[in-house]
């Protein structure tokens, strides 16, 4: 049986990778009173006493708003402690597998999904430290996998942390009879979490690099937001819950939607997704 170390693991993703994968794996998922990630000595300490099979970083500072307020908060977590931890990772033998996030592409202006060597231009502190931890990682690590994960989702579910995201504001909206606004000029990927870590231990195998990893989508926030809508309550109550807000990223439309080619045929198609649309309905079947 692998032992994998999570860090995370009382999080979003974290917390449900420990539900379903506990017991197929020996899985170690300290809380930051046993294992503070910024401090580089425990880091190293930590890991030369319980040498994982494979070291899956989960933990981050994830909310964009507030890395921008904070940026040498967001810096301290999300790339000294995760160089940190691919230090310890190389220094026992690891395999290294870091959350990275597809905000690395908001500024790029190529259109259409996006491959891994897309240019970058990151425009927020958040996505430019997930950026430079990308970097030093590899540097230091040639094999570890970094995955550039999408905006995820799930419904709420007993003893599982969720927040706001992109289902249950629709469905909140629905319920209060309220409207939403969704950007016309924004392409970007929305993925059911359960999609993302049923795949993890895949990604554990992969050659290193950074892989996309997340739903496809080719359509805007708002086509998306009002298609699943349509789909779920009909064309009536999608065109009176969802509204186009065509002001925000007018002057310059974000594209952060992914292309899975990369990802796809290094793991010779066992990784696979949902486009956003697909996942989405099948979230919400699921849900009855």
């Amino acid at each position: 049986m692998k032992k994998v170390l999570v860090t995370g693991g009382s999080g979003f993703v974290g917390s449900r990778f420990l539900h379903r994968w506990q017991g197929e794996y020996e899985i170690l998922a300290p809380r930051h009173s046993e294992l503070d990630i910024t401090d580089a000595d425990a880091v190293a300490a930590y890991l030369a006493m319980h040498r994982p099979d494979v070291l899956l970083h989960i933990a981050a500072i994830a909310d964009t708003g507030y890395c921008q307020e904070h940026p040498q908060e967001s810096y301290l977590v999300n790339t000294l402690a995760t160089v940190h931890l691919a230090q310890a990772a190389r220094m026992t033998g690891a395999k290294f597998v870091f959350f990275s996030s597809d905000q690395v592409y908001n500024g790029t202006t190529q259109s259409g999904p996006l491959p891994e060597d897309a240019p970058l231009n990151p425009q927020n502190h958040y996505a430019c430290h997930k950026l430079e931890a990308e970097e030093r990682v590899l540097d230091l690590l040639p094999d570890a996998v970094l995955l550039r994960a999408t905006w995820m989702y799930d419904i709420p579910r007993p003893a599982m942390p969720v927040h706001p995201n992109f289902f249950t504001n629709i469905s909140k909206a629905i319920a209060q009879g309220t409207s939403l606004s969704f950007a016309t000029h924004e392409h970007r990927g929305i993925t059911h979490v359960s999609e993302v870590v049923e795949q993890l231990p895949r990604t554990f195998h992969l050659p290193g690099g950074a892989y996309n990893y997340g739903a496809e989508n080719h359509l805007n926030t708002y086509e998306t937001a009002l298609a699943f809508l349509t789909q779920w309550k009909g064309r009536e109550a999608a065109l009176s819950t969802i509204l186009p807000d065509e002001q925000r990223f007018a002057s310059q439309p974000r594209n952060i939607s992914i292309s899975l080619n990369k990802i796809s045929q290094a793991s010779q198609g066992q990784i696979t997704f949902s486009n956003t649309l697909e996942g989405l309905m099948k979230n919400k079947k699921s849900r009855r």
